[in-house]
């Protein structure tokens, strides 16, 4: 075997990303669906499931306990609930942890686990316990859709609308990945992407309202992986051109900024991610509704293909697991 067949047969999950992996399980499982929630049909119901998981050497930052870590896990969850308009109710939960963690770890993430679950509303009903080289977290959740199914594919003609409360936690990873998250830890951006990172809550009291106005929504994300990787899978489900009138940002983040120099605002928007905000594509008419519960009209949706800002091709792609943090 020559060295170049040796390298193919040896190919390393590293560079390959998470998407492209996904494509393999869906061609090896023989499945069309990709969606953030996944639908069962039993005994003429329907439930809806998830899974999501992390290993805390890749995911733990400094500022976070065991504790946040658990809560971290239960709110990603929760999350993809929300954005489906889907009622999350029970959730089951595997730990692996190494031999040398502690007892105190162990509460630590079980208790963060159960008070998010009590938080968000689910009854948390136990699971599995493993012994590994890393801590890892995986949850899973059965709940029920409100309003049925909702994909990933926006409609020519809708608005994009999300929270304008992006920016805070892209900023938090740019500094600690610049190891300057120190220097500007006192900062007032930084505090808020701190808090938002260790305690993520995904406003499950929107609802009943959101429900109501299921006819005004074609497609829903949540911003996990980064804004950037949102509008970017929705344009190629969907097949259409993404336009970004406007950051979805508020004055709060723009003025907590000052004196943080060297900050660019687009990457810290679109390549953040973790914020855990719902992003919808909705009918125009419907804007002024969802604007009552604070949200804000950011992008349009088009005739074409790819994702614009400023007329130019957006650059930014979000965070993809093998990769990191992808920019074209």
């Amino acid at each position: 075997m020559s060295r170049e067949d040796n390298d193919q047969v040896r190919r390393e999950l590293r560079g390959f990303g998470e998407t492209n992996l996904i494509g393999i399980i869906r061609g090896i499982i023989n499945s069309t669906e990709d969606n953030d929630l996944e639908y069962l049909e039993i005994d003429g119901s329907t439930l809806a499931v998830k899974i999501d998981g992390l290993s805390l050497s890749t995911s733990r930052m400094p500022f976070m306990t065991y504790f946040d870590m658990g809560w971290k896990v239960m709110a990603s969850v929760v999350s993809d609930f929300l954005v489906k308009l889907s009622k999350p109710l029970y959730a089951v939960v595997s730990i692996t942890m190494r031999n040398n963690s502690t007892i105190d770890e162990f509460r630590e993430i079980v208790k963060g686990l159960g008070d998010g679950a009590n938080y968000f509303g689910m009854k948390y009903l136990g699971g599995d316990l493993n012994e590994g080289l890393d801590d890892v977290i995986d949850v899973a959740a059965v709940g029920k859709p409100l309003v049925g199914i909702i994909g990933r594919n926006p409609r020519v003609g809708d608005t994009l609308v999300t929270k304008p409360l992006f920016g805070y936690t892209g900023l938090v990873f740019k500094l600690y990945y610049n190891n300057e998250l120190n220097r500007w830890i006192d900062a007032r951006a930084v505090k808020e992407g701190i808090e938002i990172l260790r305690r993520p809550k995904p406003e499950m009291s929107m609802l009943d309202y959101l429900k109501q106005y299921r006819d005004c929504i074609s497609a829903s994300m949540d911003s996990s992986d980064g804004l950037g990787k949102v509008l970017w899978t929705m344009s190629i489900d969907g097949k259409v051109r993404i336009r970004i009138n406007e950051l979805p940002i508020s004055e709060d983040f723009l003025d907590s900024l000052s004196g943080i120099p060297g900050v660019n605002i687009e990457e810290v928007v679109f390549n953040g991610g973790e914020e855990f905000l719902p992003i919808f594509s909705i009918r125009r008419e419907c804007v002024p509704e969802f604007e009552r519960l604070g949200f804000k009209s950011f992008a349009t949706v088009e005739e074409g293909s790819g994702v614009y800002f400023k007329d130019s091709i957006l650059r930014y792609r979000g965070w993809d697991y093998f990769i990191g943090w992808a920019s074209t």
